[in-house]
């Protein structure tokens, strides 16, 4: 038991190192823009939004989902647009692409998946940004000062050090997710992934719904045993990637800790999970 325990400390530290690096990036880069960088940079990159849709799917497929903390944070204050978190979200596969070539799968199958991934979310990005309804998610102001305020991390300081901010921040979440992470780690080694393996195995006609449900938890463990499944001949390739679609590693945790709106949040988790049932359903034409 002992020996247990240990290896889920240490599995839900490497996850936390492996993600502080892109979480202190963010906070600098935030830091910068509110204190160093003049009004009319700023306002380019705002301006740029409407392009990130394209730049967020092409760095979600980076296999790590650093890139989904990263957009996170940068959607919560307001410097990207849904659609480009969620082409970011979408298109994020965390560890999937290396179990698979680890596995021995073809060449061009893993080109399909990266190029349907790569498609899906680009088009879900721009049709979000769009075509829905403000009403539905709700605008989103570029405003950094506001989360600082939120984060209670006092570097709207004159004399704040932006290095010194962005760490404090960067601590914060990282042990938010450290405590997460302890949780489904736990889990999955009490024989959770033994659970979730049955039911893709007793109920092979929900398993898209399954699936997407399955892939929204904010860990690296949905992508790891899909994968596995997979491999084993256990899901299809449409279930692994309708899987792959709804998860972003703990980029949805990251979300619903720095969004001060829960209520869109929920919102935008039911918009993934939508998304990613259907856009399953569609990878079956294109991968028979």
């Amino acid at each position: 038991m002992l020996k247990l325990g240990m290896d889920i400390l240490v599995n839900s530290l490497y996850e936390v190192l492996m993600l502080f690096p892109y979480l202190f990036f963010t906070y600098l880069l935030m830091e910068y823009l509110e204190h160093k960088v003049s009004r009319k940079t700023t306002a380019y990159v705002i301006k740029a939004k409407q392009y990130g849709p394209v730049v967020g799917a092409i760095l979600g497929l980076v296999p790590q989902c650093g890139f989904s903390v990263v957009a996170s944070n940068l959607y919560a204050t307001g410097l990207i647009t849904l659609g480009t978190m969620l082409a970011v979200f979408l298109s994020t596969s965390d560890e999937m692409l290396p179990i698979l070539i680890y596995g021995g799968v073809g060449g061009s199958l893993i080109v399909k998946i990266i190029t349907i991934k790569l498609i899906f979310s680009m088009i879900v990005g721009f049709l979000i940004d769009s075509y829905l309804p403000e009403s539905f998610i709700g605008y989103k102001k570029t405003n950094i000062k506001a989360f600082c305020q939120q984060e209670k991390c006092k570097c709207d300081e004159k004399n704040e050090n932006i290095y010194k901010s962005a760490y404090k921040h960067t601590e914060k979440i990282s042990l938010f997710i450290l405590i997460f992470a302890l949780i489904i780690n736990t889990i999955f080694a009490l024989g959770g992934e033994y659970y979730v393996q049955n039911l893709f195995a007793n109920y092979p006609i929900l398993s898209k719904f399954v699936a997407a449900i399955f892939g929204l938890i904010p860990s690296c463990y949905p992508s790891v045993l899909m994968s596995q499944l997979f491999l084993e001949n256990i899901i299809s390739i449409s279930t692994l990637i309708t899987c792959s679609l709804s998860n972003a590693g703990v980029g949805l945790l990251v979300l619903y800790r720095v969004n001060t709106n829960k209520k869109q949040t929920l919102k935008i988790i039911s918009l993934i999970f939508g998304v990613s049932v259907l856009f399953g359903l569609l990878s079956e034409l294109f991968l028979q």
